[in-house]
C-alpha cells in the first residue's frame, strides 16, 4: 500500500485557481499544509498556516530548501508566471532535488499533450513541453517522484464573475449581453472552481488511485448558447447579443502572441473554449472523467449560472 502524503506545500495559494485548492487542502484533516509565497507578495493568508517566503526569483536552489521535508508540492501558479522564465521546470527540479514524492503542476484547463490544444494556444503547447519534461524525470527517477496532472475543463463560476475574470467567455452577467462565437455550440467540459479543489484533495488522499496519471474532470458538458440560454430563462429577460466569427481573431490573436504580447493568450484562450474549434474539451466524449471515481458532488449548469445571476445582484 502506499505511503499517505501528508506533508503538502501549495505555491500560488491566494490565486484565482489556489484560492479553492488550498480550502480544499485546509479541509483535508490528514494533511498539514504550508504555503510557498514570494517575497514581494501582499497576499494575506488564513491564521494559523505556515508560511515560507523565498525571493521573487524562484531559484531552484531556494524551491528545493523551501520543498525539502514535503511529501507533495501542489503548483497553482498562474498561467503567466508558470510558462516564463522557466519556473515550471525549476519547480520539477527542486521537487526532484528535495526527495518530493508527488507534484501536482500548474495546469488546469486542457488536456496539455493534445496537439489540438496546444496548436491553438501557445500556453498549451508550454505546459504540455513542461508535463513531458515531468513525465520523464519522475520515470528516471525509479518511483522517487510521481505525478498527477488534472486538466478541469472551464471554469464556469470563475467565467461569469466579472471580478474574478473580466467577463473572461464574453458574457456579462451584469448587463445582461453576451458575444456569441461561431455557431455557439462548441462543447466544452464545465467544472467549477470548488471541485477542482476538491479532486486536487482527494487525489492527493488515494495517492495510489492518482499515481503518474492525468485526471479529467467534468461536472458537466455545455456550449455558449446553452449558457446564455439559462441565463435569459432565469433572469427572464431577453438578452444583447453579438454575434462573431472567432477565425480572424485568433489570427490577429497569434501575430499579437508571436509579436511578443503575452496578454493576446488569454484571448486565445476564451476563444479555445467558446470558438468553433476542436481542442478536445468535451472530455465526456474523449472518455476521460474522473469525478465519479474522486467522489465529487453533482453539479449543473442551472446551479452554476444561479450563483452567477445572484452574485451579479449583490454587486449592485
Amino acid at each position: 500500500m502506499t505511503t499517505p502524503l501528508k506533508s503538502i506545500l501549495i505555491i500560488g495559494a491566494t490565486g484565482s485557481v489556489g484560492r479553492p485548492i488550498l480550502s480544499a487542502l485546509l479541509a483535508e484533516p490528514s494533511f498539514t499544509v504550508t504555503i510557498l509565497t514570494r517575497a514581494s507578495s501582499s497576499a494575506k493568508f488564513p491564521a494559523g498556516v505556515p508560511v515560507k517566503t523565498i525571493s521573487d526569483a524562484y531559484t531552484t536552489a531556494e524551491l528545493t530548501t523551501a520543498f525539502t521535508g514535503h511529501d507533495a508540492v501542489v503548483s497553482a501558479i498562474s498561467t503567466g508566471p508558470v510558462t516564463k522564465d522557466d519556473l515550471a521546470f525549476r519547480i520539477i527540479d527542486a521537487c526532484l532535488a528535495a526527495g518530493v514524492r508527488r507534484l501536482i503542476p500548474s495546469e488546469f484547463g486542457a488536456n496539455n499533450l493534445d496537439p489540438r490544444a496546444t496548436s491553438l494556444v501557445p500556453v498549451y503547447a508550454l505546459k504540455g513541453k513542461m508535463l513531458k519534461y515531468l513525465i520523464e524525470r519522475a520515470a528516471a527517477s525509479k518511483g522517487k517522484l510521481t505525478w498527477t496532472s488534472i486538466s478541469c475543463g472551464s471554469w464556469l463560476d470563475w467565467g461569469l464573475n466579472p471580478a474574478a475574470s473580466g467577463n473572461f467567455l464574453g458574457i456579462d452577467v451584469k448587463r445582461r449581453k453576451a458575444t456569441i462565437w461561431d455557431s455557439g455550440r462548441a462543447r466544452f467540459s464545465v467544472t467549477t472552481s470548488g471541485n477542482t479543489g476538491f479532486a486536487v484533495a482527494r487525489a492527493l488522499l488515494h495517492p495510489e488511485l492518482s499515481e503518474n496519471k492525468q485526471i479529467f474532470l467534468s461536472d458537466f458538458v455545455t456550449t455558449p448558447r446553452e449558457i446564455l440560454e439559462s441565463l435569459e430563462r432565469q433572469t427572464g429577460e431577453k438578452w444583447a447579443v453579438e454575434e462573431k466569427q472567432s477565425a480572424p481573431r485568433i489570427r490577429e490573436l497569434k501575430a499579437q502572441f508571436d509579436a511578443g504580447d503575452f496578454n493576446a493568450t488569454f484571448g486565445l484562450l476564451a476563444l479555445s473554449f467558446v470558438g468553433d474549434v476542436e481542442v478536445g474539451y468535451d472530455f465526456e466524449k474523449e472518455g476521460k472523467v474522473w469525478n465519479g471515481e474522486l467522489g465529487l458532488p453533482v453539479q449543473r449548469l442551472d446551479e452554476v449560472v444561479k450563483g452567477a445571476i445572484e452574485l451579479a445582484k449583490a454587486a449592485e
